[in-house]
């Protein structure tokens, strides 16, 4: 982390001083270059009317560039200073420092004592990422046979939806077809219904059952018979009780013309018991049709009720039938889409627990590595600017131990007025110009998209740009010009100490931006 991070985090006293000092001298070294510039007419500029030194030049000849479409601005140079964090993450525990070994201003190496925890703490910081990765591993694990369900699960997902795609049409058909036969039953449930309350109604009225049984056919024959039979015994003078088997007095008849009226008498008794038999017949049958008859119209009304509840759920499951065919039918033709994006969900988890669980291992380890013996070591070289921890003090995740210089990195800040700031662009190469040491390449790292201006008639807004190479040359605190929007190819290699654009080797003095020495620190200078 840079210090303007930091102080952005923990220290906003801190970066508004620096960014104050920064506005004063890039303005100040932005109202020389105007000057000098505009001595020039604009135009072709050589790097020596902006105070630097000729470049690339053999017999002292300068690199001459089209600035016509370049930005440029000034600003003072400041050396990198960087951020000692401890960098174990998800850590609840805190740690009790016990010994501070460093001060401000000491000059530290890699790998030197900064101070001591307290073994109790360490221990038990060390106890709770164990248990984090042990915790991480077995969700890890868990996931993995999650994982593989997940495949087999959306694979089948997605052959079924196919499946249930080629068979849609039948399943719709085979659907539309139980309903129409539902209502077919339904409606022939009814009319034959209908068809028996008819015909009991038409038995009923018509008398077919009096006709059936031989009702009146079987009465006449014994009235017939009876009469005749009556005739025959006055006729015969024969006396009723003879007839009749109850005894009584002998009449004057024969006994022949007993015996034949006794017979007689018999045939008009089976013909009295057929009669009263079919007349019982018939009652019944027409007690037992009206009943029926009955029964039949009780239940018209629940057979009409079937009837239309039939018709509507043909009418409403037809429609459901025709929705779910156009869904089977569009799950079919997004199967394999569906089944993408569900396998890319189950990876998308299993990566996370994955990455949770090295990230688990990877923190137990730099945990290990940085105070696993209850001691902080520096793990890089330079003068510290600021002890940010004392003894009886805590260490946490993140918490900055102290802030050192950088002397291997180099950075400017310049203002660019709000006219030109859209054509600048963080990651952009440029070339820094130090009247001192020559010309330099450098990128843009930051555009604060804030002005730092209090007129609104001239709005600039502060860009960094971080030098590459080696700048062992540069001062600290030295005034240099950044030139935005050149093309590269445009200095061939005057900024590298190649050549530059005209073929010719660079002959500053000093070294170029990737640390190679030109010619005239080599001696080629002079030969040439």
């Amino acid at each position: 982390m840079k210090i303007k991070e930091f102080c952005g985090r923990h220290k906003k006293s801190i970066i508004i001083t620096v960014i104050s000092v920064v506005v004063v001298l890039a303005i100040a070294g932005g109202a020389v270059y105007y000057f000098l510039l505009r001595d020039t007419g604009g135009g072709d500029v050589s790097f020596a009317s902006m105070g630097g030194t000729s470049m690339g030049a053999e017999n002292g000849s300068m690199v001459s560039l089209d600035l016509s479409n370049a930005v440029t601005a000034s600003g003072v140079t400041s050396v990198g200073m960087t951020q000692e964090t401890w960098e174990v993450e998800n850590l609840a525990n805190i740690l009790y420092v016990e010994e501070v070994y460093i001060s401000s201003g000491d000059q530290v190496s890699e790998g030197d004592l900064v101070l001591k925890l307290t073994e109790d703490s360490v221990e038990e910081a060390r106890e709770t990422l164990e248990t984090v990765l042990r915790e991480a591993e077995l969700a890890y694990r868990t996931g993995v046979i999650e994982y593989e369900q997940s495949l087999i699960t959306a694979e089948y997902d997605r052959d079924l939806a196919l499946m249930n795609g080629e068979y849609a049409q039948t399943t719709y058909d085979n659907t539309v077809a139980n309903l129409t036969s539902s209502v077919e039953r339904a409606q022939e449930a009814l009319d034959e219904a209908q068809e028996q309350i008819a015909e009991y109604e038409e038995l009923i009225a018509s008398g077919d059952y009096y006709a059936y049984y031989q009702v009146g056919e079987l009465k006449a024959l014994y009235d017939d018979n009876r009469s005749l039979l009556t005739q025959l015994v006055d006729e015969l003078g024969v006396d009723w009780s003879q007839v009749t088997g109850g005894g009584g007095g002998m009449s004057g008849a024969s006994s022949d013309a007993v015996m034949v009226c006794q017979e007689l008498y018999s045939v008009l008794e089976q013909n009295e018991k057929d009669y009263e038999e079919a007349l019982a017949n018939y009652e019944d049958a027409v007690a037992n049709a009206e009943l029926n008859l009955q029964s039949l119209q009780l239940s018209l009304n629940s057979l009409k009720e079937e009837l239309a509840q039939a018709q509507e759920n043909y009418e409403t499951q037809v429609l459901q039938a025709q929705l779910t065919y156009e869904s089977t039918l569009a799950s079919a033709e997004r199967a394999e889409s569906d089944y993408e994006t569900a396998v890319e969900a189950a990876e998308s988890e299993y990566e996370s627990l994955l990455d949770d669980y090295e990230d688990a291992q990877e923190n137990l380890e730099l945990f290990e590595s940085t105070v696993g013996d209850s001691y902080y070591y520096a793990q890089s070289s330079g003068s510290v600017l600021s002890l940010m921890l004392r003894a009886d003090q805590y260490l946490s995740s993140d918490s900055v131990i102290f802030i050192y210089s950088n002397t291997e990195e180099m950075t400017v800040t310049v203002s660019v007025d709000q006219a030109d700031i859209a054509s600048v662009s963080v990651g952009e190469s440029v070339y820094v110009q130090s009247s001192e040491s020559g010309l330099y390449s450098g990128t843009v790292t930051s555009i604060n998209p804030v002005s730092n201006s209090s007129s609104r008639a001239s709005v600039t807004y502060e860009v960094t740009v971080t030098l590459s190479g080696d700048v062992q040359n540069l001062s600290t605190n030295e005034t240099v010009s950044v030139i935005f929007g050149i093309d590269m190819t445009e200095m061939g290699g005057a900024a590298d100490g190649t050549e530059a654009a005209d073929g010719t080797e660079a002959a500053n003095g000093a070294k170029a931006a990737d640390g190679t020495e030109t010619a005239e620190e080599t001696g080629e200078g002079e030969q040439q």
